[in-house]
Formats: structure tokens, sequence, C-alpha cells
């Protein structure tokens, strides 16, 4: 049998470009050629579209110590996460500081993730890699909140993270909102963070919406970034940025929806399509509306309601669909539950966190990189 040094390079470029980024990172000091190869962004990208095909879920949640201290536990699990299939779990490790359990994720792409508090520290990493990268200070922000109450001061309202195919970079965006005393407010300016430079630049467009925070809301999604914000004080929109042509947009929910603050939304992704869920924030039993979003006659938006589950007792929320038919929740009690929306079956999966505090995405791993550079020309 010919050993691994007898092959064509084409052949052995095809054999590790299959293997996962934990393999190809022991292997880096075999030899140097190999080295270079790994580091190569044609090969992350190549190796990126070969892991398309074994996806994975990354799970964020709260836990609390036997010494009492809470602390945020990432782990990766291997899909299919169905009704019938046994669990694949593993914790990472990521090197944070002690206030991470504040941290949220705003944003997945390629296997790279943003995580923030919303206050003034981002982080970008990849949890396969296990690199991180912590984003220099703000251009807008001002340095440190004001005692004062009528003061000139300076808060994040939203973040988001995705991938621009256009430049073949990856991007970050930050609102920062103004205020001056107990309520005068001046309109929000805009930062954008370009990996490839490794620096903010602000950029001039309209902010039409103010967000809301609400981690389950938030998505990127070929191309586009989506939360959950407010138009004018009275009407309830999804606010969407761009990530090539760098401009924000206004998405109308259900009219439904208008004058039902008592009721939770959620937003996520099936099957392509965004799909938006509805449902009372409190009751022993609750009702959970999904409405997916479509075209009309004319191109605008519209929605259709396209499946109700339950009522049902002990769910929480929804979470993310981790295939066509299965949708992963929260319970609760702190569990979370795989839920078969045409079978309507119920599994229980055996991880446990704060009640309210999971998060999670689909997730695919990659070698990318969160240093940036001039290097970086990513194609996909």
């Amino acid at each position: 049998m010919a050993s691994l040094g007898n092959l064509p390079d084409g052949v052995i470029i095809e054999i590790l470009s299959r293997l996962p980024p934990e393999s190809l990172l022991r292997f880096k000091c075999v030899r140097k050629s190999w080295y270079a190869l790994f580091n190569d962004p044609k090969f992350k990208a190549k190796h990126f579209s070969t892991s398309l095909q074994h996806k994975h879920l990354l799970l964020k949640r709260l836990v609390t110590k036997d010494s009492g201290k809470k602390e945020n536990i990432f782990s990766i699990l291997k899909l299919p996460l169905s009704i019938h299939s046994s669990l694949s779990i593993s914790d990472i490790d990521l090197p944070f500081h002690e206030d991470f359990r504040f941290f949220e994720i705003h944003g997945h792409s390629h296997g790279l993730l943003c995580l923030t508090d919303l206050r003034k520290d981002i982080f970008l990493c990849n949890p396969s890699t296990r690199e991180f990268h912590q984003l220099p200070p703000s251009i807008l922000l001002l340095p440190e909140p004001s005692a004062e109450p009528d003061d000139y001061d300076s808060s994040t309202n939203a973040v988001g993270f995705g991938y621009d195919s256009k430049s073949r970079d990856f991007k970050v965006v930050r609102v920062v909102d103004f205020v001056e005393g107990p309520g005068y407010f001046y309109p929000p300016k805009v930062e954008v963070y370009d990996l490839s430079k490794e620096r903010w630049r602000e950029i001039q467009t309209p902010v039409s919406g103010h967000v809301f925070w609400a981690p389950c809301f938030e998505v990127f999604h070929e191309g586009t970034y989506y939360w959950w914000a407010d138009a004018d004080g009275n009407t309830e929109i999804i606010l969407t940025f761009d990530m090539s042509e760098e401009v924000f947009g206004q998405i109308p929910v259900p009219e439904s929806f208008q004058g039902t603050g008592d009721w939770y939304r959620s937003l996520g992704v099936l099957d392509g399509c965004i799909v938006l869920f509805h449902y009372p924030s409190r009751g022993d039993e609750r009702r959970f509306d999904m409405w997916e979003m479509g075209k009309d006659e004319s191109g605008g938006v519209s929605w259709s309601k396209v499946l109700t589950i339950g009522p049902v007792s002990g769910i929480e929320k929804p979470l993310l669909f981790i295939s066509s038919e299965e949708l992963l929740m929260e319970g609760n009690g702190g569990q979370l539950i795989v839920y078969n929306i045409r079978s309507e079956e119920v599994k229980e999966v055996p991880i446990k966190g704060s009640p309210g505090r999971f998060q999670g995405t689909a997730f695919v791993k990659s070698l990318l990189s969160v240093k940036g550079g001039d290097s970086i020309n990513y194609e996909f």
C-alpha cells in the first residue's frame, strides 16, 4: 500500500480537506508545507465547503458551578440530534475574562462567532480552533459613562456579524445611541469593523429603528443581519442590515403582532426561509405560532402562518431548527427539548442550564481565522 508521502499532492490535499480542524491543528507540525497549506485562504475555503456536509449545533448555556460561580459553557453537538439518535457532545474552553458570563452570541458565519456584552467589548472566535480576537475599542462610544444625569452619553444599541460576499470579508456592525440629559436623543451613529483591515470605520447611513435586546430574535442569513426593533416608538418591525451594501432596511411584521407587547417573538431559518415565532410570555400551557416570510405579487414582504405548536406545557421558547422537521426548544426548567413538527414527538436532551439563558446556532467547523489582516481573501 502506498504511503501518504508517495501520493500526488492533489490527492493529499483532498484527504486533508476532509479532516476536522482539530486533527489538522495537530498535523501543522508534521511538515512545513502542511503548515503553509493550512494557512492558505484557498485551502481554508475548500475545507469549509467540504465541512458543509457535516452539520453541528453550537450551544451556549449558563451553568452554576458547585462553588456558586456562574459560567457560560459552549458545547458542540453533532447533528442529526433527532428523536431517535444518541447524543454526541463536546464542551470547549474559550479563554475569556471573568465577566464572560454576560456575553451573548450576536452572529455566526462560516464557523466564526461574534460575542459581545452589548457595552463595549466585542470578541470574534473560532470554537473549532480555539482562536479568539478582541476587537479594538469603538471609535464612536464615549470612553466612560457619565456619572452626571444631564451629561452627554453613549451606549451600544445593536451589534451584528456576518460575511460580505461582495468584498469577500467578514464584518461587524455596531449601532451607537447618543443621549443628553433624561431624554434628549440624538440620531444614532454606525461603525463597521472589517476583519481584513482590522479596524473600525464610521459609515454614513440612517438607522430606521431602535433595536430591542432579544438574543433569540437575532440572526444572520444570506448576507443580511436581522434584529427585532421599534420604528417610531409604536410600530414593531424587523430591522435589517445588508453586509455588502451597508444599508439598513425595515421589514413589517404581521399586522396581528402590533399591540401584543406581552407576547414574545423569536426569529429563525427553516429550509432557507426566514420564520418568525409568536407566543405568550406566560401561562402553564402556551401556543407557538410560526409565520414564514415570503413575497407578495408586487414583490413586497408577506407573512403566512404555516404552523401552530400546542397548546403545550413546560416549554419556555423555541431556539432554532436543527433539521427541516426538528425544532430545538428550551424547557421551563432549563432543559433542552427536540420537537418534531411533523410527528409531534418530543425528546428531552440531557443538557441543563439556567432557565432563559440558552443560545444556539447551526454550526459548521472551519479553519478560518479571526485575526484578519491583508491576507484574508475567502471566496465561498
